[in-house]
């Protein structure tokens, strides 16, 4: 049976990733002209209404008092805007950071990935006991079927997904999450970059219907504060108390509270959002394709992975995707190499986030320097 052992494969081992964190510290991005296309966030930045809560509650002094540990702030807002009862709701920081809290509700088991995938899906699962496993698909970016992953030999009882994935930026479609929760004793879907889509739909609705389906969904990414790990699950009460007994609520912080005030107020933000994501998202990936040496796959949400042709170290110089990033980041432009994510292989390919239309042009224009297309 094909598994990832975690202590070989991601600490010590062929899929550890080797690449080191694009984002400057941050004395040094205060000095310099940054341009940040490693961090897949909300565009926007984060909304200057939030900021000024923020800004507001440090200084009547929120931080002298202990957070409410069970989130009820946010799990009441979140109901309110949703319509569905508090109880489906459970409140965390990172995505990962849930995943495990849930994972660690259930006996040990296989747990199917669809691949790439984020290290910490695998991280998360294995340090709660379960065995990850990848989930291959031969054909196609998006989520291989359970039925082809079983028919190949591989067996799993649970599942987490994306949607969209990451690195490959798909939406996950209703029919195969249907089989995957048809097949699996639990499915987590990691929706996080959902709104930031176009035209992504959240299965959120389902999920506090159905007690093996749990979403999550990730503000720090919506809002463009990354910088601020806030994350809430959803799923059946049944299934929130039973994962509720096995988490302190140590994690949330008094800004889970703050940002819950804040939430009914963002229609403008997140128009604003959609209207940003649905212009460039089709713009960059169609700039990014006219550059000589980079292949360029298919994107619905806002990041677009990329790869370096073959003839980009015998035509222009690249040796790699490593060798690119570097040249990059001395430009003043950080992006992702994908190096180490488990599923990706070679050193070729790369991810550049979605940013404001001005900075995405400074970063073709970069490219467009950077990569040469020698005459003959």
């Amino acid at each position: 049976m094909p598994s990832f052992n975690v202590l070989t494969d991601v600490i010590g081992g062929q899929d550890r990733a080797s690449n080191k964190d694009t984002t400057l510290p941050y004395d040094i991005r205060a000095e310099i002209d940054w341009h940040d296309f490693a961090c897949t966030a909300n565009p926007l930045g984060a909304p200057e209404r939030i900021k000024d809560a923020i800004a507001s509650a440090i200084a009547e002094g929120a931080m002298t008092f202990r957070p409410d540990k069970a989130g009820v702030h946010l799990s009441n807002n979140l109901a309110r805007y949703y319509e569905i009862s508090p109880e489906c709701f459970l409140v965390g920081t990172s995505p990962s950071a849930l995943i495990a809290d849930i994972a660690q509700a259930y006996r040990p088991c296989n747990v199917g990935i669809p691949t790439p995938a984020p290290t910490e899906y695998y991280l998360a699962v294995a340090n709660v006991g379960h065995n990850p496993v990848k989930l291959m698909n031969a054909y196609s970016l998006s989520a291989v079927e359970p039925q082809v992953a079983v028919q190949n030999g591989v067996r799993f009882e649970a599942a987490v997904l994306g949607n969209p994935s990451f690195p490959c930026a798909r939406l996950l479609s209703e029919r195969t999450l249907d089989r995957y929760i048809d097949h699996c004793n639990w499915v987590i879907v990691d929706e996080s970059s959902v709104t930031l889509t176009m035209g992504g739909d959240s299965f959120v609705t389902r999920a506090y219907k159905q007690e093996n389906l749990i979403v999550i969904r990730n503000l720090s990414e919506e809002l463009g504060m990354p910088g601020i790990p806030l994350s809430y699950a959803i799923g059946h009460p049944d299934t929130i108390k039973l994962i509720r007994q096995f988490t302190d609520g140590t994690s949330i912080g008094m800004f889970h509270e703050i940002v819950a005030q804040q939430l009914p107020y963002l229609g403008d933000y997140q128009e604003r959002t959609n209207t940003l994501i649905d212009k460039e998202i089709p713009w960059v990936q169609c700039m990014l394709s006219l550059i000589p040496g980079i292949r360029v796959f298919p994107s619905e949400a806002n990041f677009v992975m990329c790869a370096l042709e073959e003839r980009a170290a015998r035509d222009f110089g690249i040796a790699d995707a490593t060798d690119l990033v570097v040249r990059l980041q001395t430009a003043g432009f950080g992006l992702r190499n994908l190096t180490g994510i488990p599923g990706i292989e070679a050193n070729r390919y790369f991810l550049v986030c979605i940013r404001s239309h001005e900075e995405n042009e400074k970063l073709i224009q970069t490219l467009r320097s950077i990569i040469v297309e020698r005459p003959y």
